[in-house]
């Protein structure tokens, strides 16, 4: 029987010399009812990975998180975290500290907020309770350490605990918690819009404390598409406003953020949605209307484009690689 799986290599040249590779991995889902491409992706080691599973274009709703061993070849769902379109609060949140441990939060079909914990990689998995649960809260974003201790965003809030009792903080001058990062149990960001500016929230001491910085892109703009910090000062942000995308950057830790000079992937008629570095010089950038990586090799201060005819969805920076969604496809980029 003639294998369903291929792989592609393609040597990018960048300045005359091949910097870093692209590989495609093509796979499926076997005996899933709802995904047909994947959304945001964590892998937890090079052959197991979590994903949101999305039946629509562009990683649209329906939605279900899903499942990989060996490396994105086969998924599988785990059934009880369908999401309808039109529940509110977007696709289904998730976090894995290893293979063994991690957390789904999600909104089921009887229009309740779930939130579930397995300890040995998904064969079991425990129902969470707690007041916050209990009383309607839902999380859209969640980032776990270890079984104890765990950040999530609900809308403008931000809950922390160790998945069972949330203490919320509000935060002030956003419509909506766009983008959380954490590098550690205790730095972190969040960043979202007020239709105008940009305000990101930085804290050192694990959220008891924040501070807020605000910046104003170039136009009106509708929500922060992506967020990334390389270390506690280098970070990027992408800001979106329907066909019209900026990309910013800091190096004091999010006080002060800048926009990026080229021009060349920004404004009207482009979308970037990842942002990622894999070292301080190698970074790469995902422009979603015209399916263009674009990259730099000296930090930022240049960039340049390449074009392939796949929409990447989401990256994470994983040993050195950068590992993206596809599709039903991933793809590593592999600096050399």
């Amino acid at each position: 029987m003639r294998s369903w799986l291929a792989f592609v290599l393609a040597a990018i040249p960048v300045w005359g010399q091949s910097d870093f590779t692209l590989t495609w991995v093509d796979g499926k889902c076997v005996g899933c009812k709802t995904a047909a491409r994947l959304g945001r992706i964590q892998f937890v080691s090079r052959n197991e990975a979590w994903a949101v599973g999305s039946s629509g274009r562009h990683a649209a709703g329906p939605f279900v998180v899903i499942r990989t061993k060996d490396a994105g070849r086969t998924w599988r769902e785990v059934s009880q975290t369908q999401q309808y379109p039109g529940d509110p609060d977007g696709p289904p949140a998730f976090s894995f500290i290893d293979a063994a441990r991690g957390w789904i939060a999600w909104w089921d079909a009887t229009d309740k907020p779930k939130m579930i914990r397995t300890r040995d990689g998904g064969t079991h998995w425990e129902q969470m309770a707690g007041e916050f649960l209990e009383s309607g809260g839902f999380l859209q974003k969640i980032r776990f350490f270890d079984d104890l201790h765990g950040y999530g965003a609900a809308v403008t809030k931000f809950p922390s605990d160790g998945g069972r009792n949330w203490t919320q903080t509000e935060m002030p001058h956003v419509r909506f918690i766009d983008r959380m990062l954490f590098l550690t149990p205790d730095l972190g960001w969040l960043a979202g819009t007020d239709g105008k500016s940009v305000s990101v929230f930085r804290t050192t001491n694990g959220g008891r404390d924040w501070e807020e910085s605000r910046t104003t892109p170039p136009n009106e703009l509708d929500s922060v598409r992506d967020l990334f910090f390389l270390d506690q000062n280098r970070g990027w942000l992408i800001t979106w406003h329907f066909n019209e995308t900026y990309l910013l950057s800091t190096v004091d830790g999010g006080k002060n953020w800048m926009p990026v000079q080229d021009r060349s992937f920004q404004g009207k008629g482009h979308l970037a949605g990842v942002v990622r570095f894999v070292s301080d010089r190698n970074g790469f950038l995902f422009d979603a209307d015209h399916n263009n990586l674009i990259y730099t090799i000296d930090g930022g201060a240049h960039w340049k484009k390449h074009t392939f005819t796949q929409f990447v969805y989401d990256c994470q920076v994983f040993e050195g690689d950068l590992l993206c969604s596809s599709g039903f496809r991933i793809l590593t980029v592999h600096p050399k």
